[in-house]
């Protein structure tokens, strides 16, 4: 291994860092002051610089820095586990690059400048590391929820799918076998199952097209079964609705649409003014403080008291108790505004008001 000039080895000497002039492979052709006392005897013309490290993988990690820096007369930056002349093993930085490329049989020799690593940085690359995993696997662990969810997303979808389509079958099979009744009272009930199998029908298809799995709004849904409602018995011009966008949960909607189909069948049935013409028919919903939320059907007819009346009205109203009472509620008639009969069912534990569109 050829020795530096008398001028090199001035400036390297000068250096107040350990600095080395080595092959490509690891040997050390030059050593200056700093050097020596930092790395010891092992650190002298003719060593093998990598017999410094502490193992073999650390040795070998030296040597591909050194033979990648070979390609290149720019300083390029790196790290070494080298032991010192007390024999401990510290980490240095490194920065090296081509000195005298290795031309007409020469041998190529690099300028190898080392400092000691900062603990501190260290300690902070360390942490770094650690972050960058933590932040992978948090990525991870993401992709896997979120491929959970759109699979989730996906069956959920195909059972409403396919509960619209029984939905859809079932009303049909009705409407069939109401047209072929031959007795009045048959077909009235069957008439009378249609009209609540369509009232669920509209409750599942606003479940299955809102985006807030809570529930539905309580303005629309009111509106959506309501309306239905009326307009099967050709009333809907006499309907009148007053309803908050309070929440609805998934658990109350679909009980609660049934009730709401009662109270206006039996309002269109039996809200019938003096003059014999129907009167208005006031449909509305309110939320209370304490999350609470009454459901009310006002219309202009005679009205009635629940106990006299049960005769007229006795299936829908008993349907409405048992509802109500499934909720957890309770159900009351009391005289309206205009006279006829206001019949309310209030529920407990609904969900917070709901954002405007998100049913």
């Amino acid at each position: 291994m050829p020795a530096p000039d008398e001028g090199a080895a001035r400036v390297l000497e000068a250096l107040p860092e350990p600095a080395l002039l080595v092959g490509a492979p690891g040997r050390i052709a030059f050593a200056n002051r700093a050097a020596l006392a930092r790395l010891g005897p092992g650190a002298r013309a003719g060593e093998d610089l990598a017999a410094l490290c502490p193992d073999a993988e650390a040795g070998a990690a030296l040597r591909h820095y050194l033979l990648r820096c070979s390609g290149s007369r720019s300083a390029l930056p790196g790290a070494a586990a080298l032991r010192d002349a007390a024999g401990q093993t510290m980490r240095f930085r490194c920065e090296a690059g081509l000195l005298v490329p290795g031309e007409e049989g020469r041998t190529p020799l690099l300028l190898l400048r080392l400092s000691e690593a900062d603990e501190r940085f260290t300690v902070l690359t360390r942490k770094i590391r650690e972050l960058n995993e933590e932040i992978m696997e948090r990525r991870r662990a993401q992709a896997l929820l979120e491929q959970a969810l759109g699979e989730r997303d996906l069956l959920l979808r195909e059972l409403h799918h396919r509960v619209k389509n029984n939905i859809h079958m079932l009303s049909g099979m009705l409407s069939a076998a109401r047209r072929e009744a031959a007795a009045p009272e048959a077909a009235a009930a069957l008439n009378e199952a249609s009209r609540r199998l369509a009232a669920v029908g509209a409750v599942h298809q606003m479940l299955y097209q809102g985006s807030d799995l809570r529930g539905v709004r309580g303005d629309e849904f009111v509106d959506r079964v309501a309306t239905l409602v009326a307009e099967a018995s050709g009333a809907r011009g006499h309907l009148l609705i007053e309803a908050e966008p309070a929440g609805i949960g998934n658990d109350a909607a679909i009980p609660l649409a049934l009730v709401l189909n009662e109270l206006v069948a039996n309002a269109v049935k039996h809200g019938t003014r003096t003059d014999g013409a129907l009167g208005q028919i006031r449909v509305g919903l309110s939320a209370a403080q304490d999350g609470s939320i009454e459901l009310w059907v006002e219309d202009e007819g005679p009205g009635f008291e629940p106990t006299a009346g049960a005769a007229k009205r006795a299936s829908g109203l008993g349907l409405v108790r048992g509802l109500a009472r499934q909720l957890g509620g309770t159900f009351s008639v009391e005289p309206g505004r205009a006279g006829g009969a206001r019949c309310a069912v209030r529920i407990r534990g609904q969900p917070a008001l709901l954002e405007k569109g998100k049913a």
